[in-house]
């Protein structure tokens, strides 16, 4: 069975209200010498932080797990993906532990959080292997494949259920990484397809801004 993932680059209908003030606030910024408001790679909504999800999923360890049950004293970065992923998911989670690596003490002031978009197949222990491959430390979290997509539909990412039509698995999910703050509003998003060098350039300043 060939594995098909479709990736949407663009957020949802809920970040459209944001971006034009997002785009202002970028451009009054620029001359700032401020790098998250200079970075055209990040999405700075800290000005009117997007709510937080009010779905309940779980651990891979099986305990109840909700988004405001990140970390009160560190910023959690979130991504929605799954582990059979070919491309996008392991190269998205590679970069977040090189970044993480890379901002050497910044990396103490963030948690990092998955959630499987394909919890039919990523189990509990799949996806706990998957995760160790780049850090014990990265939480898993699984639920209800319908409860998933509200829940990233909450934060503007745009997944739907998976899918099998003519011998294909296809998947589809949003590749942006979340950045949560610590009662799970979402204060910006780093764009699909950022590297590591570029995530651990902000990390410093979005820790010291926000927490």
């Amino acid at each position: 069975m060939r594995e098909t993932t479709t990736m949407i680059s663009r957020p949802a209908r809920a970040l459209a209200a944001v971006l034009c003030a997002a785009a202002l606030t970028l451009a009054a910024g620029c001359a700032t010498g401020d790098p998250v408001a200079e970075a055209d790679y990040y999405l700075d909504l800290s000005d009117e932080p997007m709510a937080a999800s009010d779905i309940d999923l779980a651990t891979v360890d099986g305990e109840p797990w909700s988004f405001t049950d990140v970390a009160d004293d560190r910023l959690t970065l979130l991504f929605f993906g799954y582990t059979s992923c070919p491309d996008v998911c392991p190269m998205t989670m590679a970069e977040i532990d090189l970044a993480l690596g890379q901002a050497e003490d910044s990396a103490d002031d963030y948690d990092v959080v998955m959630v499987s978009t394909d919890p039919a197949r990523d189990t509990d222990e799949q996806l706990r292997s998957w995760l160790d491959r780049f850090d014990p430390s990265f939480q898993g979290v699984r639920g209800d494949i319908d409860a998933t997509v509200e829940a990233a539909g909450d934060y503007g990412i745009p997944i739907d259920a998976p899918q099998e039509t003519e011998g294909q698995y296809l998947v589809t999910h949003g590749g942006r990484i979340v950045v949560l703050l610590p009662g799970g509003e979402a204060a910006g998003m780093f764009d699909e397809g950022t590297e590591a060098d570029q995530i651990a350039a902000l990390l410093p300043a979005l820790a010291d801004a926000q927490l």
